[in-house]
């Protein structure tokens, strides 16, 4: 399986940016930084400018991505911190030859996405780590070129809504409609700081427009990862 990771810088991340990039430099793990900090612009750096937010980041990504032959993008928050990238990505690997994921990722610290939130524990998986969930969360993350060919295919467009409040539903409702496991890694624990720095209010209006933009069959799995999770069980009947 092959893996390229895209780590999403912005204004007061760099210190953090720069640690993950030679924590990734010294395992050998191809990696791109997708940085919208106009005061910290690199060489090697996708430079793409302080008024584009975490939509422009992510489909900056996706465009990148398109390009290679990997099989998985996996996306790093500037403001996560982990100590262990070789042992995650080791384990995504090796969870996909057993799973076929959709989605994978580790638990994260702080997340309105905790564990009583999105667990599925009538999806029992061998391995106690592991956890069929209703979302993983996007601030570090595995989602496989199937996943996001998908979107694309089904005409999802992402790019009117700034805040990008909803690439992990939308990624995550389109993997339960193919029967693609999505895996939260209890073993891994990222460390992420409460709060944000955007207008939530402005984020969650453009959740609510997506949504209603989105094919009827997308909303009933948005709406089940939303709302009721236990719905999603009946993707698995």
């Amino acid at each position: 399986m092959k893996i390229h990771t895209f780590i999403f810088n912005w204004r007061g991340q760099y210190d953090k940016t720069k640690q993950k990039e030679q924590q990734l430099k010294d395992l050998n793990i191809p990696f791109t930084v997708i940085n919208s900090d106009e005061e910290h612009e690199e060489d090697g750096w996708e430079n793409i400018g302080e008024e584009s937010y975490f939509t422009a980041q992510f489909l900056k990504a996706v465009e990148i991505f398109s390009k290679t032959d990997a099989d998985a993008l996996f996306h790093i928050q500037a403001d996560a911190s982990f100590d262990n990238w070789g042992g995650l990505i080791y384990d995504a690997e090796k969870y996909f030859e057993e799973y076929n994921w959709g989605i994978y990722a580790p638990n994260v610290d702080y997340t309105w996405y905790d564990s009583s939130r999105v667990d599925l524990n009538a999806l029992e998986l061998e391995y106690p780590n592991l956890k069929m969930v209703s979302n993983t969360d996007c601030t570090c993350w595995f989602i496989h070129r199937d996943i996001i060919k998908m979107a694309y295919d089904r005409g999802v467009d992402f790019s009117p809504y700034k805040m990008g409040w909803s690439f992990d539903i939308v990624y995550t409702a389109l993997a339960y409609m193919s029967q693609r496991p999505v895996l939260r890694d209890y073993n891994y624990t990222i460390d992420h700081p409460k709060g944000t720095n955007y207008n939530t209010e402005q984020a969650e209006k453009e959740m609510q427009d997506l949504f209603f933009s989105l094919p009827n069959d997308i909303q009933i799995a948005f709406a089940s990862i939303k709302g009721d999770k236990n719905n999603l069980y009946n993707y698995y009947k």
